[in-house]
């Protein structure tokens, strides 16, 4: 049964970076008193953690949201065939959930009860209804559910990423970094005597995206497919 979600930050993170200033530092052997390249660093972390929750479709840190959901019905008297076996939030994992209201009809919500009216999964971000007479698993009805909630990988200004979404996001700034000022048409370079030094032009090999093949693979998991 398809369905529509509105969705609305109730409490937004303080932050989108997906890594920290002193962690790309240490990655490029900066010395911590070294600020010389502080704005730009900050900068680039700001610009690649965008373009990796971009790519994935989805925010990292920790907020609270609110989920509206509708699940699509026959006009009155509201006749369809079959229910929702879960009720699938737009974020997850999720931490907590605080909050989720069934309307049954205009004027006429009841409040559920995690454990009693629904099973939570936090790593799929799924909600799923419980049968007051057999306590097992059932579906959910054509109704209009709200919920509010918290869910996200990481607190922002306090927690850390997952090391792996972390690495690629330090991986991808070094690389900005270390290519500043170089002319990106530049195919090799040399000096008799001294060497030669050459770059790859455009995409590596094996790279289809926004991303070099590795990378792509590293965020792989994390990343939310859209809905055509």
């Amino acid at each position: 049964m398809p369905v529509r979600i509105v969705s609305t930050v109730v409490t937004a993170a303080s932050s989108y970076d997906l890594t920290t200033l002193a962690n790309i530092k240490d990655d490029l052997a900066i010395p911590g008193t070294d600020t010389s390249s502080d704005a730009t660093l900050a900068r680039f972390i700001t610009e690649q953690s965008a373009l990796v929750a971009g790519y994935c479709n989805r925010v990292f840190p920790i907020e609270t949201v609110q989920d509206v959901i509708y699940p699509d019905r026959d006009p009155y008297p509201y006749q369809v065939t079959g229910m929702l076996s879960e009720l699938q939030l737009s974020r997850w994992p999720l931490v907590s959930v605080a909050t989720v209201t069934d309307t049954v009809a205009v004027g006429i919500t009841n409040t559920l009860v995690a454990g009693t009216d629904f099973m939570i999964d936090a790593a799929r971000g799924w909600l799923t209804k419980i049968d007051p007479n057999t306590d097992y698993p059932t579906g959910w009805s054509p109704d209009q559910y709200t919920i509010e909630y918290t869910a996200g990988y990481f607190e922002a200004g306090s927690g850390a990423p997952p090391p792996d979404l972390e690495m690629a996001v330090l991986r991808l700034v070094t690389a900005r970094f270390k290519g500043r000022g170089r002319d990106p048409f530049m195919k090799s370079q040399g000096e008799p005597n001294i060497g030669t030094e050459q770059y790859w032009v455009g995409a590596m090999p094996g790279q289809t995206g926004a991303f070099p093949p590795d990378i792509a693979a590293t965020l792989e998991k994390y990343r939310v497919p859209l809905a055509i």
